[in-house]
């Protein structure tokens, strides 16, 4: 984080525009990503995090990458405010242009390039999980425009305005590497090459935070032990005290669920894949698999085959037009034990979302998640049909009660 920080802050001309942070799932780069944005914006910088979210591609997030950024940026300072308004008096098209090359240009660029004159320290943009975007083509374009290259027509890369900083994390992509590893101004650091060791103190200090009301059963040496194990994790370090915390069987205590998690010998992808099957069979037991799982995977199916993520509300108002009637139970019954592994389970608006990108790969390859595997597709004729009945039933014509239809959308109240 430090070093992070001090690129940030350096003034020299030739330092890094862009800080390309790697690793694989689980490393902790959400983490570091979400710190270093928080610590410059509430220190006064002038700053934005765009977070890419796979569940969120029906939003199609990349068209509108740009435009977010810019508006958030303007809400920090108040001279990038007035350049902004200008750009969209002087180009009305810019508020709804698909063309983030000219987004770029024009909110971006031109108004901080305009606020760098009166103000001396970076502006700071943080781009979180590029690699949650989608396909490769649907960040290509952003990646040609972090790499300089502005268009196709030259091979050599544009300068990228020297008080920028972009901190750019993503797993280690082949597109991503691809684009960005000759860009002259693109710093690569890869929490991949960082050894286990010099992390571990981190997880320890992660791990007895989050146990400390368990300190009467652990000690330092319980900390070291599940910080040792952790092959450098923070993914792992965090469902591993929340496995150790949660209370499904009398007979399997605190004590008795460190233990278990220490006698694996896994590392990696695998140790994860390890403590989801962990969590998944203790709230799903062997005895109730049998039930259990077919309405496990018709709600998860349900919730990742869903174009954006839907509430606990809305998934059970969705289930009740499912062609079936035995798939019409109540899904709060499921998501009240998944709350280690997803969001929104305590509220019933909120939306449902893996809490970690992990758990979407684990529960989607069958060859880890094994019997709790997840067939998206295989919901996805339920979802249409449910979706059809939720139409037929609740469109209607004038269905905002509009007086009159010569209105245009900008006259009528929210």
């Amino acid at each position: 984080l430090k070093d992070i920080q001090n690129w940030i802050s350096s003034t020299e001309e030739v330092a890094p525009r862009v800080l390309w942070l790697s690793g694989a799932a689980g490393k902790g780069k959400s983490a570091v990503a979400h710190t270093i944005a928080n610590w410059y914006i509430e220190n006064g910088g002038i700053g934005s995090c765009f977070c890419f979210d796979r569940t969120e591609q029906a939003n199609r997030r990349q068209d509108k990458i740009f435009m977010t950024i810019a508006r958030e940026l303007a809400d920090c300072n108040p001279i990038v405010r007035r350049a902004l308004a200008q750009a969209v008096r002087d180009h009305d098209g810019l508020k709804r242009t698909p063309d983030i090359t000219k987004q770029w240009q024009e909110l971006i660029v031109g108004p901080t390039s305009i606020a760098s004159k009166a103000i001396a320290a970076p502006v700071l943009i943080v781009i979180e999980a590029l690699d949650e975007s989608g396909e490769a083509s649907s960040r290509e374009q952003i990646l040609r425009l972090l790499a300089g290259k502005l268009n196709t027509s030259t091979s050599q890369p544009v300068e990228l305005p020297a008080n920028f900083r972009i901190l750019l994390t993503s797993r280690p992509l082949e597109d991503i590497h691809n684009t960005l590893h000759a860009a002259p101004h693109v710093r690569h650091v890869s929490l991949d090459d960082v050894s286990s060791a010099s992390t571990e103190l981190d997880i320890q200090l992660y791990i007895s935070h989050k146990l400390e009301d368990l300190g009467h059963v652990f000690k330092d040496a319980h900390f070291k032990a599940l910080a040792l194990k952790s092959d450098g994790l923070f993914e792992w370090a965090r469902l591993a005290s929340e496995y150790i915390k949660s209370t499904n069987f009398v007979s399997r205590g605190p004590m008795r669920r460190f233990n278990d998690i220490c006698e694996t010998s896994t590392k990696g992808v695998h140790l994860l894949d390890q403590m989801y099957q962990r969590i998944l069979a203790d709230i799903m037991p062997k005895h109730m698999q049998e039930e259990a799982i077919p309405i496990f995977r018709s709600v998860m199916g349900q919730i990742l085959a869903s174009s954006e993520p839907l509430s606990i509300n809305a998934l059970n108002a969705m289930r009740q037009c499912f062609p079936c009637d035995d798939d019409s139970y109540n899904v709060n019954l499921l998501m009240g034990h998944l709350g280690s592994l997803v969001s929104g389970t305590s509220d019933s608006d909120t939306p449902i979302r893996p809490l970690h990108a992990s758990f979407y790969d684990f529960l989607t390859e069958r060859s880890r998640s094994l019997d709790f595997f997840i067939d998206a597709s295989a919901v996805q004729r339920d979802l249409a049909f449910a979706t059809l009945r939720v139409m037929e039933g609740g469109l209607r014509f004038n269905i905002c009660s509009l007086e009159s239809s010569y209105l245009p959308n900008s006259a009528v109240p929210d």
